[in-house]
């Protein structure tokens, strides 16, 4: 019997960025979003596509501040991901809610001022996982990002 080989995961997470007009600038603890910029922009992260999985499409979910998973768009390789390109820029929005719960019932403020969390985790998108739970396991090629900490700065949004 041959030992199994774990898969390679099928992307990861190489950094989140903020969008500014000269184009997208690492998000860093020392650059807060201010509240118009999470009120009016979205977020990007970054993928490193496995070289060897160029073909596979992936499946992502987002977790901030401990919310339960929440699943982002599924990105199908040749339509929403050029054939040969490796990095690949996708975004995710803070949720639009003044107030939330997170997994363990806690109250959460997703736009409050302050130090928030982002993790990312992928996997390989199977056909017959369509409408079923997905599978972010490392044998389907799965992968969770470190945690990324981003900061909320306190002031005022502009409403226009």
């Amino acid at each position: 019997m041959e030992p199994e080989i774990a898969m390679q995961p099928v992307a990861t997470v190489t950094g989140i960025y903020r969008g500014k007009f000269g184009g997208l600038e690492p998000l860093t603890m020392d650059k807060p979003l201010t509240p118009e910029e999470v009120r009016r922009n979205p977020i990007f992260y970054e993928l490193d596509l496995h070289a060897e999985h160029g073909d596979e499409s992936i499946i992502i979910d987002l977790i901030y501040d401990n919310l339960s998973p929440r699943r982002l768009q599924d990105l199908f390789r040749g339509a929403d991901i050029p054939q040969g390109v490796r990095f690949w820029p996708d975004w995710f929005d803070i949720p639009p809610y003044e107030e939330m719960r997170d997994i363990d019932g806690r109250r959460v403020y997703p736009r409050a001022p302050g130090k928030h969390t982002v993790q990312i985790r992928i996997g390989r998108r199977k056909w017959v996982q369509k409408g079923r739970v997905r599978d972010f396991s490392p044998e389907n090629g799965g992968y969770t990002s470190p945690v990324f900490e981003i900061l909320i700065a306190k002031g005022v949004a502009t409403d226009d």
